[in-house]
């Protein structure tokens, strides 16, 4: 099989660990901090998709939506996503 071209794309996730042990945080300052990190340790000046591995309950939804808006704006990122969001979980009516 022969490739007439290749994509690459980079992807990563805000995740913080403590004790050996996730710890689920929206923290906005902290997700801004772990984006920052990522970037510097992947040394780019994106990342195609970037992703909220846990949904805080603490945090509004629409804070994170906006704060990922910023960060498309200003180039750190391309898309950005959630895992394992419940389905009232519904951030793109803030962003849209």
């Amino acid at each position: 099989m022969k490739f007439s071209s290749l994509f690459l794309y980079l992807l990563t996730k805000n995740q913080r660990m403590e004790n050996g042990k996730q710890v689920v945080d929206g923290n906005l300052e902290g997700i801004k901090k772990s984006l920052e990190g990522s970037l510097k340790r992947l040394k780019t000046d994106y990342i195609d998709l970037y992703y909220l591995h846990r949904v805080d309950p603490n945090v509004p939804i629409e804070d994170i939506a906006y704060l990922m808006k910023n960060c498309i704006k200003q180039v750190k990122i391309k898309h950005w996503g959630i895992s394992e969001a419940g389905i009232e979980t519904k951030p793109m009516q803030y962003v849209l």
